[in-house]
């Protein structure tokens, strides 16, 4: 097994664990499973934050310009679509 052959193996195999997003414009935008946890914990701390909040994760912005929405990506996007995830949250503790 030639040097090629090896180093074609292993980018395939490191493909397979890859989170492919497809985007707009045509590219792929590629995550790790990791950086998918990462993202969702990015999520938690933006979520009602208002200016404190974090920059959001570079996986999260991959999701919104996504060629085609898949199901699992409502996970990453909690609030409807013209709402900022930024935003406070209403108190709703009391009647």
């Amino acid at each position: 097994m030639t040097l090629r052959s090896r180093l074609a193996r292993l980018e395939r195999e490191r493909e397979f664990e890859m989170i492919a997003i497809p985007q707009r414009d045509g590219s792929v935008a590629r995550f790790t499973e990791s950086a998918a946890r990462d993202a969702f914990v990015n999520v938690c701390a933006r979520l009602g934050a208002g200016e404190d909040a974090p920059d959001e994760h570079p996986m999260v912005e991959a999701i919104r310009n996504a060629a085609t929405p898949e199901p699992w990506h409502e996970t990453y996007l909690l609030v409807p679509e013209g709402q900022e995830i930024t935003d406070p949250v209403p108190d709703l503790s009391e009647p």
